[in-house]
């Protein structure tokens, strides 16, 4: 995605053999750039193909990505998010509050006119390739105890107001 040895690059491929060797063989891809001696990584590119957006495939790649950082010791994503990346960066965890001190990223990363820099934490117990199935257990837990609550017969039942 970038030709520079120092950026690495994770790209979702399609299992459908018609689009083998084709463009619509790349349904997506993502290119960083770590700086292990600071535990932070920059992504420089983000991209999924038109045709397979608000499929899931940018979620899938960024928790990819996520799960391998870990294990290059990287705490920290930051990026420049244009206004149309915005809101999936903050669906993937990332915010416009940066934490991270200054000083371990300035004048490591190029600064965008226009951009938007945003952070997200990597929390390095997190399987974030189980991210969906976490949160459906999560919200099933809570909806049971919501049902439980409901079902109970000690509710107390206050006569009607007078007309």
């Amino acid at each position: 995605l970038v030709f520079d040895r120092r950026h690495k690059s994770l790209a979702i491929l399609s299992s459908d053999p018609e689009k083998k060797d084709c463009d619509d063989e790349i349904i997506g891809g993502i290119c960083y750039r770590a700086y292990p001696e600071m535990r932070f990584a920059e992504i420089a590119f983000c991209a999924v193909s038109a045709s397979q957006q608000v499929k899931g495939y940018g979620t899938k790649l960024m928790n990819l990505l996520k799960m391998h950082a870990v294990t290059e010791g990287i705490e920290f994503f930051i990026t420049y998010a244009d206004n149309y990346a915005i809101g999936y960066f903050k669906k993937q965890g990332f915010t416009k509050a940066v934490s991270m001190p200054k000083g371990r990223y300035q004048g490591l990363i190029k600064d965008y006119d226009g951009g938007t820099i945003m952070e997200c934490y990597v929390h390095p117990t997190i399987d974030f390739t189980r991210v969906p199935e976490m949160i459906q257990a999560q919200k099933e837990f809570i909806l049971e105890r919501i049902r439980a609550g409901t079902a109970k017969s000690d509710k107390v039942v206050y006569p009607p107001l007078p007309p």
